[in-house]
């Protein structure tokens, strides 16, 4: 059986990277993200936009959830599920690096 992407299992070691095709621009406190090369493309609120913004593979997931959690005022338990859940989208429209990455879906 093949693995999907949304099935990919991070840890909190993982260091999530950016597809190296993927080209963004913050607008408005939004992030436009464009694979130019698959033509597609997506737009984040605020609270993705700055998750992206950590995604930079040297960041782990632990690091992006201690961020978030303290800069949103949230548990580390819904910073970590919420970064989870945002990573495996991004994995699943191929905007991550990865054995995923050129997968969209």
């Amino acid at each position: 059986m093949t693995e999907t992407p949304r099935s990919v299992q991070y840890s909190g070691e993982s260091r999530p990277k950016r597809h190296p095709d993927a080209a963004s621009r913050i607008y408005d406190g939004e992030a436009f993200i464009v694979l130019p090369q698959q033509s597609v493309y997506k737009i984040l609120n605020s609270t993705g936009t700055r998750i992206w913004d950590l995604i930079d593979g040297n960041r782990s997931i632990d690091d992006m959830v201690r961020v978030i959690a303290d800069e949103y005022d949230v548990t580390v338990e819904e910073a970590r599920n919420d970064i989870l859940e945002f990573i495996r989208d991004l994995t699943a429209n191929g905007m991550l690096a990865g054995d995923t990455a050129d997968k969209v879906a």
